[in-house]
């Protein structure tokens, strides 16, 4: 231990020993008049942040000296934080669904193995990424594993279950939610197992994921088996002789394959949100469903403005102007006041993502084609990527913002710009050319850099503002970072359930879970960044145990009330796991204060002896 007591200022500013080693996070235990000097100095400032130092930014440029001017500047982190917030929701339900959607379709899985796989795993790919970026160096892995896998599900599933009813996949459920029970288990019992290496018990967990997956895929196949035989038995009994018994036995086939079909089927539907007042009911029953969602006419959108005697640049610049328009003519016309203000604070991220982020959607007419956009899209949106990628990893800052790197991304116009031309010159602005699902690749990348970047960005500020606040990284690792964290799953989820994909969306809470549980702390295992004095990984303390508790009460009493329900999600369920949730902070604060005690060994106030 370092002893800095009789330090003088300079002395310790040059001492280099203790700056390497000193977290950017205890900048804010400085007085105010050194904090500007230590936010330079310390290495950590520049490593856990991303393309703005915040720390340079709050205590060199704004020059803070008291503690109200800091609360007022908390107030302008909490406006970027709505900023990066606003890319997540735009990102994601406008652009990064869509496109998920015609994955699930063109690879022909159900509707919640799409959830499972696509979904679950492409929303939790930016916290993994989030997860093994330094702003996350001090936080232990398990612990927040749990927390993000008790967030979504509370949030998010209890979102999905109020937002409107669905058949669930009742074994699926069940099946899911014991794995992920079996991975947090086993983990337990790997961090209390001292004599196997990390690395093996790294693999042990890394293993589950592809069980659950081939479990889930051989689920698929044999559910595919006994639809083919159902039919064929049906069949036959359609044409065998009539009897009581014989129309009994071919009622209840035809209700199994009913059942199996529903549970097989994937549709593109109609983006039409269900009437609000469905009949008068109170707040927390179930509302019947008035109107269905249509299917969607897939090659009827992509044809229906085609005509070979047209030209093939018909309408080129006008539609291009169109496109990258950010506020929509017919949404502004049917807006209010209040509406067509959120419609103009949002035009700055709304006209980046339009002009960067390829539209692909099989609802929406030439599934969202614009030729010269498109072609445009095609350079500047890798150019755009490359280039936040490598200037993240660059870390070079000038004062208190990242300095743009564009070592790697001008080589990327040597492939992308005639492959634009290419596209230029044999596409049409009447219809989309056959490869046009390609951009759906595109599409799901830049969205997924989006996400990670927002990710890491909002998950800095939110530290920040805790610090300032006097509460604990620990407290803020499990409830406000991780409700964070989880706000993107939070906005697909709640728009699947929105649009008719209930199954896609619960599916992708359990299954994104799983994902998260072990990829995280399978790949934690397997680095050994954070190791003790004895070299065991260190993955859980503190209010792990809290967590855990919760955890487990949480995915019981989910499988608890899917069996009560007889697997219909109702809106008391969500109403349920957002009370759980709700406790779960309580408790949680509580803790923080010191008004409780947790459920970790170790006592905060010891015996003294007389």
């Amino acid at each position: 231990m370092i002893s800095i007591k009789n330090m003088d200022t300079y002395s310790l500013l040059n001492y280099s020993d203790y700056l390497e080693n000193v977290s950017c996070l205890a900048v804010m235990n400085f007085h105010f008049s050194y904090r500007c000097e230590m936010a330079k100095k310390i290495e950590n400032c520049r490593y856990i942040t991303n393309f703005f130092n915040y720390f340079v930014l709050m205590y060199c440029t704004f020059k803070i000296d008291n503690k109200i001017t800091e609360i007022v500047v908390m107030l302008l982190f909490g406006l970027i934080y709505c900023f990066f917030l606003c890319i997540l929701y735009l990102g994601i339900n406008h652009y990064f669904l869509p496109t998920l959607k015609i994955a699930a379709l063109r690879l022909r899985i159900n509707e919640y193995m799409a959830g499972v796989v696509l979904v679950g795993v492409a929303n939790s790919t930016p916290d993994l990424l989030v997860n093994l970026s330094p702003v996350r160096q001090e936080s232990l892995t398990f612990n927040i594993a749990m927390a993000s896998a008790l967030t979504i599900i509370c949030l998010s599933g209890g979102a999905v279950c109020f937002i409107r009813p669905f058949r669930m996949n009742g074994h699926s459920i069940f099946r899911d939610l014991l794995f992920l029970l079996l991975t947090i288990e086993l983990v337990r019992l790997l961090i209390n197992i001292k004599h196997i290496t990390a690395l093996v018990k790294g693999i042990l967990v890394l293993t589950i994921y592809p069980i659950y997956l081939l479990i889930n895929v051989a689920d698929i196949l044999l559910q595919r088996f006994t639809i083919n035989k159902l039919r064929k038995e049906i069949e036959i009994l359609r044409h065998s002789p009539s009897s009581q018994q014989h129309d009994l036995r071919l009622a209840d086939k035809i209700i199994l394959l009913n059942g199996f079909e529903e549970d097989e089927d994937i549709q593109i539907r109609e983006s039409k949100l269900l009437r609000q007042k469905t009949f008068q009911a109170g707040f927390f029953v179930t509302p019947k469903q008035l109107s269905r969602h249509k299917e969607v006419d897939v090659e009827a959108n992509r044809t229906i403005l085609h005509n070979k005697a047209n030209p093939k640049n018909l309408f080129l610049f006008s539609e291009f102007f169109r496109s990258i328009n950010p506020i929509d003519p017919e949404q502004w016309y049917l807006s209010g006041k209040c509406a067509r203000i959120a419609l103009v604070a949002k035009v700055p991220v709304t006209f980046m993502l339009q002009l960067l982020i390829p539209f692909v959607d099989f609802q929406k007419v030439k599934h969202g084609w614009s030729k010269l956009l498109n072609c445009i899209q095609i350079v500047l949106t890798p150019f755009v990527l490359v280039t936040l990628v490598e200037t993240m990893f660059a870390r070079n800052y000038f004062n208190w913002h990242n300095i743009i790197q564009v070592n790697f991304s001008v080589w990327s116009l040597m492939v992308t710009l005639p492959l634009a031309i290419i596209v230029f010159w044999h596409s049409r602005t009447d219809i989309p050319p056959w490869y046009h699902s390609v951009y759906s690749l595109l599409t799901i990348s830049t969205v997924i850099i989006f996400c990670w970047i927002c990710a890491w960005e909002m998950d800095a500020l939110i530290s920040i503002i805790g610090i300032v606040f006097n509460l604990s990284p620990s407290y803020m690792s499990i409830t406000f970072n991780a409700v964070s964290a989880a706000t993107a799953d939070f906005i697909s989820y709640g728009h699947l359930a929105q649009h008719g994909y209930g199954k896609m969306a619960f599916g992708a809470v359990v299954g994104g879970s799983v994902f998260n549980m072990v990829v995280n702390v399978g790949i934690e295992f397997v680095m050994q960044k954070k190791v003790d004095s004895h070299g065991q990984v260190v993955l859980f303390g503190g209010e792990g145990e809290t967590i855990y508790i919760f955890l487990v009460l949480t995915i019981t009493t989910t499988m608890w009330w899917c069996l009560t329900f007889n697997f219909l999600a109702r809106r008391s369920a969500g109403v349920f796991l957002w009370c759980l949730f709700i406790l779960f902070l309580i408790y949680s604060t509580a803790i923080e204060f010191e008004w409780v005690h947790g459920f970790e060994d170790n006592p905060h106030i010891h015996p003294v002896a007389e």
